[in-house]
């Protein structure tokens, strides 16, 4: 079927492109007149600012060589020393003159120069080119109290009224002063003055009236000064200029009429070709429009020829949307290409996957070179290697979710990537699961694979990966093999290193033949150390803290597996179940089901040996308190007991103390005071000093002896002593208690 497109078809695809290409042009004809005036005002205060820096730097360079040839007259005639040093009345009259006419040659020669005077601080005397004057005579006297006061401001000052004597006419000068002797001064004043009116006329000189604007400002902003006395208001100001030197600022810019004169031309002929740009864009949007009108045609024929009959029908009502049936019809397309290549993609990635798991477990080795050379994981010449060996990259902490896919891929290009950039391997790498990425590399050379090569290449992805991606993964690398077939060996040597993550370190990279040649787990050395700890721990002494730190080192010295670790440690918490969880109910909280799952599940998830130490330290920590504490109710009545029949039995003893109890008992010092404190309400010395005391009182009363021997008796050394605890207890001496008890007796 032939569709034959009618007149509105041209038409309306005109009319559709004519009012963006109209609004296009507009703008651009706005933008452009915009643009050329920026760039125009632009130009204009780049030029402004040039000239005005160049008006600034020409007046502080003026100032600047004024400054600097005065300083250097004054500073190589020592005549102006020796005023500064002399005192009142010591300067001969001749002197003073030949001093003041040096000033005075030194002004002639700046026509700039307003005066020119030195100030001596021993006697406040000022040099000038008329002479010698008084601070007190001298009407500029208030600027060097001023100076000597702000002895940092030593530049240039802003404009002021300068006068010397009291019948001088003011002037307008600008002023600097500097202390002398140079550089750091302390004997006198200099003060150099400029005509303000000398500094305005360089100002004109280098301005131009009908075209620029020049103000000058001080840091108030208070006006000080407008270039040729002109309107401040007949120019628009551009820049602003900070003379540091000076502390003025100068405003510039240029005067109204004559900013944009020159533009407008511009702006005219840049319209004009904009007018002849759009005649000429019109009649090619025409010709362009008919000559486009035949392609369309030819892809609306065959649109129709290949719909079924079926849809002609539907179709027929919509000829005249021929844009609407187009976009069906490649919408329609680009959807089967799109699926067609996802699939076939995930397809690809799938049988990669299934013939690299198959290669790593041996399995359907007889169609694999078939499948290799279809899938191409390997560049061609790989595909035979002489050398392989296979590379496990297992990642710590959480595994990957399955919704990381695009993770994963990168993941898998990177690490191909760091492979074939060592021209001499091949890389081929490949998911398994969430956690594992498998990397086989392969060398076309017999001794290609170089052990320390592949270590170094495995510390690049490492690095490589945890600082771009944040991740950490523990590299296997296996052993070297001749070729596909014994592929499975590399496969395993390197799975079996990554089975000794806990005592070689999560981050770690392990090399096959860096494991050791037993690593069987040897069962009775460890049995013994269980049992040993476990008899430690019964005792309720430190030694199993010990135990526990032998048990750990000797774990990193074995190199035993980590199922090894596990399972032993499983073997503890179980032998401790058996021996300590019905002892009380204290300890069967500890060794209830949910806490040995939680602490079983703690256990396999840390990923280090120091992780898994401290988890199970913690959780003995507190059985060991609660089995202490449960020893320590039952045993505490029969050991006061026991402590109070040997005190009473032995307080006569002169070396009992809470060491001597100690040592006897086997028990603390601290912990028998904490008895007799609890049993008796009274510490261990107040019930030995209670026993002795009320032996002595039957002794004093009831026999002759005499108080030395008593105080022997009863425990003590001597009877000074004896005598002081008897005085203490009883409130008299033993002597007076012994006539008391005897007056008691006779009455």
């Amino acid at each position: 079927m032939k569709v034959n497109l009618k007149r509105n078809w041209h038409t309306k695809l005109m009319y559709s492109y004519f009012p963006i290409f109209l609004l296009t042009i507009s703008i651009l004809i706005f933008l452009s007149f915009l643009i050329v005036n920026e760039l125009s005002r632009n130009e204009t205060k780049k030029a402004d600012m040039i000239s005005t820096r160049y008006i600034v730097d020409t007046l502080e360079r003026s100032l600047s060589d004024i400054e600097l040839r005065l300083l250097e007259d004054i500073g190589a005639n020592k005549t102006y020393s020796r005023f500064l040093e002399a005192g009142q009345g010591q300067l001969s009259s001749q002197f003073i003159y030949d001093a003041a006419s040096g000033l005075g040659r030194m002004l002639d020669q700046q026509d700039m120069i307003q005066s020119i005077y030195l100030y001596r601080m021993s006697d406040s005397q000022i040099l000038t080119p008329r002479g010698m004057m008084r601070l007190e005579d001298f009407e500029d006297r208030a600027y060097i109290e001023q100076a000597l006061k702000d002895r940092e401001n030593l530049g240039w000052n802003l404009p002021r009224d300068y006068k010397e004597r009291s019948f001088d006419v003011p002037s307008q000068v600008i002023s600097m002063n500097k202390l002398l002797p140079l550089p750091w001064g302390g004997e006198g004043l200099l003060v150099i003055t400029i005509r303000m009116y000398a500094v305005e006329r360089q100002i004109d000189n280098m301005t131009n009236e009908k075209l620029s604007v020049l103000q000058v400002r001080d840091k108030s902003d208070n006006l000080i000064y407008t270039a040729h006395q002109m309107d401040p208001s007949a120019g628009e100001i551009l820049n602003r200029v900070t003379a540091d030197k000076l502390g003025l600022i100068f405003e510039s810019g240029i005067q109204s009429g004559q900013l944009y004169s020159w533009v407008s031309l511009v702006s005219y002929v840049w319209i004009g070709i904009g007018l002849l740009t759009i005649v000429g864009a019109v009649a090619g949007l025409i010709y362009i429009t008919r000559r486009n009108t035949r392609p369309i045609q030819l892809i609306m024929n065959r649109i129709q020829a290949l719909q079924p009959r079926a849809e002609e029908d539907e179709a027929a009502p919509s000829v005249k949307d021929e844009l609407a049936l187009i976009d069906r019809a490649l919408e329609h397309l680009i959807a089967q290409t799109v699926d067609y290549e996802k699939q076939h993609h995930e397809n690809l990635l799938i049988h990669r996957r299934q013939l690299l798991v198959d290669l790593m477990e041996g399995e359907r080795m007889d169609s694999f070179r078939q499948r290799l050379r279809h899938l191409q994981p390997l560049e061609e010449r790989f595909m035979e290697p002489k050398s392989v060996a296979v590379l496990i990259a297992e990642m710590n902490g959480d595994d990957l979710s399955t919704n990381q896919n695009i993770l994963k891929i990168a993941l898998m290009n990177v690490v191909e990537e760091l492979v074939q950039n060592e021209t001499q391997f091949g890389g081929w790498a490949e998911w398994f699961g969430n956690r594992r990425l498998i990397v086989v590399i392969a060398s076309d050379e017999q001794e290609g694979l170089d052990r320390e090569l592949l270590m170094d290449l495995a510390k690049q992805m490492h690095m490589w990966i945890a600082e771009n991606f944040r991740l950490r993964f523990t590299f296997g690398i296996g052993r070297t093999v001749s070729g596909w077939e014994e592929i499975t060996r590399s496969y395993a040597s390197a799975d079996a290193g990554l089975q000794h993550r806990l005592t070689l370190g999560k981050d770690a990279i392990v090399l096959s033949e860096q494991l050791p040649d037993r690593i069987e787990l040897q069962s009775y050395k460890y049995l013994q150390m269980l049992a040993d700890f476990v008899r430690e721990f019964r005792l309720t002494g430190d030694g199993w803290r010990t135990q526990l730190d032998q048990m750990f080192v000797a774990f990193g010295e074995d190199q035993i597996t980590d199922n090894d670790i596990r399972m032993l440690l499983q073997a503890l918490i179980q032998m401790l179940s058996r021996e300590f969880g019905e002892l009380s109910e204290r300890l069967q909280s500890q060794f209830a089901e949910e806490i040995l799952t939680r602490l079983r599940s703690d256990i396999q998830q840390v990923e280090t040996l120091e992780g898994i130490q401290e988890i199970l330290q913690e959780w003995l920590k507190e059985v060991y308190r609660n089995y202490v504490s449960v020893n320590e109710t039952k045993s505490h009545r029969a050991m006061i007991n026991e402590l109070r029949i040997y005190i009473e039995e032995h307080f006569d003893d002169p070396d009992l103390s809470l060491k001597h109890l100690s040592d006897r008992f086997q028990i603390s010092g601290k912990y028998a005071s904490y008895l007799f404190k609890e049993e008796f309400e009274m510490k261990f010395v107040d019930f030995l000093v209670k026993l002795r005391v009320e032996k002595a009182c039957r002794l004093l009363s009831a026999s002759d002896m005499a108080v030395q021997d008593i105080a022997l008796q009863v425990g003590y050394a001597n009877a000074i002593s004896f005598g002081r605890v008897f005085k203490r207890i009883m409130g008299v001496t033993p002597g007076d208690y012994r006539k008391q008890s005897g007056k008691q007796g006779d009455q």
